[in-house]
């Protein structure tokens, strides 16, 4: 008799509570799992636990795994194997030992069969431990893989340069969309001093996009120049205005962007109102300290500005602190509270400012779940070195994070983590990941601040380009969505 094929595929003993039954196995079972009594810890040496699924449909499989370590580990990882297909891998990421973390990966089962392998390699003292494995049918990938590039245009007027890993220069698009970036962030600011991150750019710089077959996320700050959670400052063309001449300002800048976009053929694919949005947009009437009865209508203007000028662009609410639940929870009970209409949540996550991939994951599963919506980690980057490359001292210099060095392998690493975080978010709602900002090279004249000409970048330790202007290793996790 031939088996019945298996469209649910059953792991023997997939949380350990029966011992190592249905494993091969070096490991120990432990207690305390993530769900149940017990785990499976692997020590120190080289160690793997396998086991072979057969009598599977073919097609796509995800397999899942609580995973929490000591760190330390020289690697560890879950994967898949024997499909019909090179072994392909999730790493265990770096979190306090007391804190699961799940981790995804997917392959595309041809000879009706797999076998899942747990593997470390760990010196003494250290160890990682695995529980609650469940292997599904479908794939768990990311679709939007991307990188704020608003500084592009502007370094390249001032002189940037490209190159990719080979040292060959190149159109940084090109570079970016060979690495498997499938979606650039640009933002706009009203009238900035230095000319840029308006109208004109924003065309010109869709038309490239397009080419290059790269999707279009627009970030629409609201003011001259920055904004985020500790401003927001009208522009000063809106300083003026009575709340209803503000409201529909906002609308009438929001519309003529998304509507100039269409026109020209390159419309948005998302638009973000307002950009980290945690403490409310054009200060002070649509501050939320006291009540988001102004922040609300502020935000269903926008909203109705894109849908009116671009039915099918998705709009985006963005918060800072990815890693705070609490201020997610809060923010949007309020706005849905406000009956405020979004298709997207947007979160940033920089590890040195917004808790453990642990808290990021807890957030980004939670509000999937409660809100019923698609997530972004919309920002997030990592430094590649703690030096500087133009004598102005940068941001992040001295924050690393324990098992992320400041190295290009260490910015890697960090960048597939999260990948990996917003991968395994329930339901398939984690979209995707967006870095900020990519192409911020230290290009003299193309600083931070945009009414000073010879400010400095604080940022070009974080690019995707190092101080050769080479592309760095962390592109390469977008080829692996």
């Amino acid at each position: 008799m031939i088996p019945k094929p298996n469209p649910l595929a059953i792991i023997t003993n997939a949380s350990f509570e029966q011992g190592l039954a249905g494993w091969t196995s070096l490991g120990v079972i432990e207690d305390g799992g993530h769900d149940g009594s017990s785990r499976l810890t692997h020590q120190a040496g080289k160690l793997e636990s396998i086991q072979t699924v057969n009598n599977l449909n073919n097609g796509w499989y995800t397999l899942k795994a609580w995973v929490c370590s000591s760190g330390g580990q020289k690697s560890a990882s879950i994967s898949l194997k024997d499909y019909g297909g090179k072994e392909q891998r999730a790493y265990v990421p770096i979190a306090p030992s007391d804190k699961w973390l799940q981790v995804t990966v997917s392959v595309e089962v041809s000879n009706r069969r797999c076998t899942i392998r747990l593997f470390s390699d760990a010196d003494r003292g250290n160890w990682v431990s695995f529980d609650d494995l469940t292997l599904d049918p479908g794939r768990s990938a990311l679709t939007i893989l991307g990188a704020d590039i608003s500084s592009l245009k502007k370094s390249e007027d001032k002189g940037g340069i490209y190159f990719d890993e080979k040292g060959v220069q190149s159109d940084a698009l090109k570079i970016l969309h060979a690495h498997g970036m499938n979606y650039a962030r640009l933002r706009v600011w009203f009238n900035s001093p230095d000319g840029y991150h308006g109208k004109t750019q924003i065309l010109e710089m869709s038309k490239r996009l397009e080419a290059h077959h790269i999707k279009l996320l627009v970030d629409f700050h609201y003011s001259d120049s920055w904004a985020d959670p500790g401003k927001q400052y009208k522009p000063k063309a809106w300083e003026n205005l009575d709340f209803a001449s503000l409201k529909s300002a906002l609308y009438e800048h929001t519309f003529d962007i998304c509507s100039s976009l269409y026109e020209q053929g390159t419309l948005a694919d998302i638009v973000q109102i307002g950009n980290e949005i945690t403490n409310g947009i054009l200060w002070p009437d649509g501050k939320n300290d006291q009540s988001f009865d102004g922040l609300g209508a502020l935000l269903k203007a926008g909203y109705q500005a894109v849908k009116d000028s671009s039915p099918s662009t998705r709009v985006m609410l963005h918060l800072d602190n990815g890693g705070n639940n609490k201020i997610f929870r809060w923010w949007f009970d309020n706005i849905i509270d406000q009956d405020v209409p979004f298709d997207l949540i947007g979160a940033s996550y920089y590890p040195y400012w917004h808790g453990t991939l642990a808290d990021l994951q807890n957030n980004l599963n939670d509000i999937a779940i409660r809100y019923g919506k698609d997530i972004l980690v919309v920002e997030t980057s990592y430094p590649f070195t703690n030096t500087d490359a133009d004598n102005y001292e940068n941001i992040i210099t001295n924050q690393v994070q324990p098992g992320y060095s400041f190295t290009p392998e260490g910015q890697a690493k960090m960048l597939a983590d999260v990948m990996a975080i917003v991968r395994a978010v329930p339901l398939g709602r984690g979209l995707g990941v967006v870095w900020w900002d990519a192409t911020w090279t230290a290009v003299p004249g193309n600083g931070w601040d945009p009414a000073e000409p010879s400010s400095g970048n604080n940022w070009e330790n974080q690019a995707l380009f190092d101080y050769n202007y080479r592309a760095l290793p962390a592109l390469d996790d977008f080829l692996t969505p």
